[in-house]
């Protein structure tokens, strides 16, 4: 993946050919005559919003690009900035995430902290795409047999995406997590005869129809642990003290005090880790990000726990024919 460092979402678009320089005088346009809530300028419409509004950009098209270029604003940050929850809690629900394989937004769902139309409007704001109750389609029998030949019960469960309507070209998908977005651009290139209009739905939700539709109960732990090629941890079968015994770090390494606001940088390791694993063979398996995001979450909170430091430095390294992925803790300051 090309990365336009310094560029702002505007030039990147256009660089990528979706959009052309008078689309970005219009969104600018657009924004400053919208105004603002506050001085910061923290309420503004974002530019991807905007084009998906003017039916430049779909959602789809616009998440897959910003991901590339690390231009996301992600729901835990939004929750954040906006003072909707705590910095904390979003770290513990997302740490939570990492450990049960249940999307983030499913659990923050099931928290009932924050309400549901305040959820719905911060999905809107950043992705363009709103929350539904599943409960509110019709599973139509007939359907069974086209619906999951064009998502199986193993990508459903692997990208926690499922098919909910088709009608007249155009499939109405269910997504618990928006990284499932990257997965529907694979879709659109798989079946262009098809229209794929992503909805976000709760995680029980989810997992009622899917047992619905492929008839077998969901286990997000289960898929996470059988999730193909997952990365290899260090100290894995080893006592995890064993880490203050690991070579010195490779060139490439991160320091990461706080993974939900250090994603960045989890996402520069993902690259590199990615390039070198196929640089050594390996085949090119999209939707793994989310695997990978959430074995970091859950390595960072186990060695910060052990070792109680103030951060943990994660590299990548080859061993023979395998990748490994290091996590040496940075001891607290005295």
């Amino acid at each position: 993946m090309t990365e336009h460092k310094g560029l702002k979402t505007g030039s990147i678009l256009e660089y990528e050919g979706l959009i052309h320089a008078n689309d970005i005088d219009r969104v600018l346009a657009i924004q400053a005559n919208n105004g603002t809530d506050d001085k910061a300028g923290k309420n503004r419409r974002l530019f991807g919003s905007i084009l998906c509004d003017l039916n430049l950009l779909t959602p789809v098209e616009t998440y897959q690009v910003l991901k590339k270029n690390n231009k996301l604003i992600s729901l835990q940050d939004q929750l954040v900035s906006r003072k909707v929850l705590p910095a904390s809690r979003v770290a513990q629900l997302s740490a939570r995430s990492a450990e049960t394989g249940i999307p983030f937004l499913g659990l923050l769902l099931e928290e009932n902290q924050v309400p549901k139309p305040v959820i719905h409007q911060m999905l809107l704001d950043l992705f363009r795409i709103p929350l539904r109750s599943i409960s509110d389609m019709v599973f139509s029998e007939t359907k069974r047999k086209t619906l999951s030949s064009i998502i199986s019960a193993a990508e459903a469960g692997r990208y926690q995406i499922i098919p909910l309507v088709l009608k007249e070209e155009t499939l109405l998908c269910a997504v618990t997590d928006p990284d499932a977005l990257c997965f529907i651009a694979e879709l659109d290139k798989k079946f262009p005869q098809y229209r794929f209009t992503p909805v976000f739905v709760s995680f029980s939700g989810f997992s009622w129809f899917f047992k619905i539709l492929y008839q077998k109960n969901f286990d997000p732990r289960k898929t996470a642990e059988n999730a193909q090629d997952q990365p290899v941890e260090h100290t894995q079968n080893q006592p995890v003290e064993q880490a203050l015994d690991m070579p010195p770090v490779p060139d490439f390494s991160v320091t990461i005090s706080d993974p939900v606001r250090e994603k960045d940088k989890i996402m520069q390791l993902y690259e590199t880790y990615e390039q070198t694993r196929q640089q050594m063979g390996g085949i090119v398996q999209p939707g793994r990000k989310p695997v990978f995001l959430q074995f970091i979450h859950k390595q960072h909170q186990a060695v910060m726990e052990n070792f109680r430091c103030r951060a943990v430095v994660f590299s990548v390294e080859k061993q023979g024919d395998r990748m490994m992925i290091l996590a040496i803790p940075v001891k607290q300051e005295t």
